[in-house]
């Protein structure tokens, strides 16, 4: 039964087409979607269904789950690469070119990425060069390079190149989603101060932290950089660990279970997600 309320219509149908709004608008906007294809490519789909992926590295990965084909035109938005390291660019620029998507990094790296891409059939306008602290948008997400104590050598197979190009500086990435939904994936560093810093500054809600050994983090150094995360960060409820091998782990190599019982001595309180390869997780804040 329709009640008539004098004085209170106006505002009863507004409240109603606002409430109508509010409820199509949670219809179609979805979660932050995560799935891990071994080492550190990771592939996001945002709130809005942007893709977006991180060192797509599928040639000579045998954790990958498909070959470079997989992904097809139109089909992905971003592509982030940490550093010129051959399993952290990975197939970028081939990606990049496949797709039509843009490819994000920094400038030492990102030139030599627009000299490689046209060689796909791709263009140099594909690649957006920054630096340490630049950002770039797609649609309503942001991201931003972050330090990251790593190297970033680029070494080609191509004949005629000299062995080695630098890459300049290495990188983290900070992703802020279009729900307020941020992950910051520290690329392959070593223990930092600087962590501590982006906890301050930045409070990620999820973070991807490496710690394979070797040549970044071993396990108990990566749970301490999470302790550094957490300063004035009342945010961080999730760490993911990453830069490890499912098939052919060298012995050297740390393990998802090694950072999470390390997590667990800190008592950090924080929940270690272990990704599987292939599977996709909802990130929430």
């Amino acid at each position: 039964m329709f009640k008539r309320t004098s004085g209170h219509n106006s505002f009863t149908l507004i409240a109603a087409l606002i409430f109508g709004l509010a409820v199509a608008w949670s219809a179609t906007a979805g979660a932050v979607e995560m799935t891990f294809y071994g080492n550190q490519h990771f592939r996001f789909v945002s709130n809005e269904g942007k893709v977006i992926l991180i060192n797509p590295w599928i040639k000579g990965n045998k954790d990958a789950p498909f070959g470079i084909d997989f992904y097809k035109k139109g089909e992905v938005d971003l592509i982030l690469a940490t550093s010129g390291h051959g399993d952290d660019q990975g197939n970028a620029v081939e990606i990049a070119a496949k797709t039509g998507a843009t490819i994000f990094t920094v400038a030492e790296l990102g030139s030599w990425m627009q000299n490689q891409i046209e060689g796909f059939g791709g263009s140099r306008k594909q690649v957006y060069r920054g630096s340490i602290g630049g950002r770039y948008k797609v649609g309503g997400v942001t991201v931003q390079l972050i330090q990251s104590a790593h190297g970033s050598g680029i070494a080609p197979k191509e004949k005629g190149f000299p062995a080695r190009y630098s890459g300049g500086p290495a990188s983290g990435v900070l992703i802020t989603f279009e729900d307020g939904l941020k992950v910051l994936m520290a690329g392959s560093t070593g223990l930092s101060m600087e962590l501590q810093l982006f906890g301050m500054r930045y409070q990620p809600h999820v973070a991807l932290i490496p710690m394979a050994g070797r040549f970044m983090m071993h396990p108990d150094d990566a749970a301490f950089a999470a302790k550094l995360l957490m300063t004035d960060n009342p945010n961080l409820k999730t760490v993911v660990p990453q830069h490890f091998r499912v098939k052919s782990r060298p012995p050297w190599m740390g393990t998802p279970d090694q950072f999470e019982a390390e997590v667990k001595k800190l008592g950090l309180g924080l929940n270690v997600l272990k990704p599987e390869v292939g599977k996709a997780y909802t990130l929430t804040k």
